[in-house]
């Protein structure tokens, strides 16, 4: 049977809130779910609001939990990669990949938060006939 959620969270554990918003907020443009506490905000994620991408600055889930972006990606599927791309790349943002078509069917391109996690911008090709 499994487990049947009705919703996921991911949280990314920073030591700058400040910039961690201004990234996920500004640049992203992610809408607020909720703003707990001055060390916690989580962000809709879809329309759908199935999934929600918590920041937390708290230093005792930090040491315990780990960051430096080890072992985590974040991949958003997005309409058209391309044009997400130049227009992050228009506000700062500095991919560590560009637009590049994966041999399993993807168009991404990838960039670092803040505290060094990888986001991934992805777009599902289109199968040739």
């Amino acid at each position: 049977m499994g487990i049947s959620p009705t919703e996921s969270f991911v949280i990314l554990y920073h030591e700058n809130m400040a910039a961690a918003r201004v990234f996920y907020e500004d640049i992203l443009g992610l809408e607020i779910r909720e703003a707990t506490y001055d060390w916690f905000v989580g962000y809709w994620v879809s329309e759908k609001h199935e999934m929600t991408l918590c920041i937390s600055t708290s230093p005792e889930e930090r040491n315990r939990w780990g960051a430096a972006g080890k072992g985590v990606v974040i991949d958003f599927v997005v309409p058209d990669v391309d044009d997400i791309y130049v227009r992050l790349a228009n506000l700062g943002v500095n991919f560590i990949e560009p637009p590049i078509d994966k041999p399993w069917g993807l168009r991404t391109a990838s960039f670092l938060d803040p505290a060094g996690y990888t986001l991934t911008i992805t777009t599902y090709r289109r199968k040739s006939a």
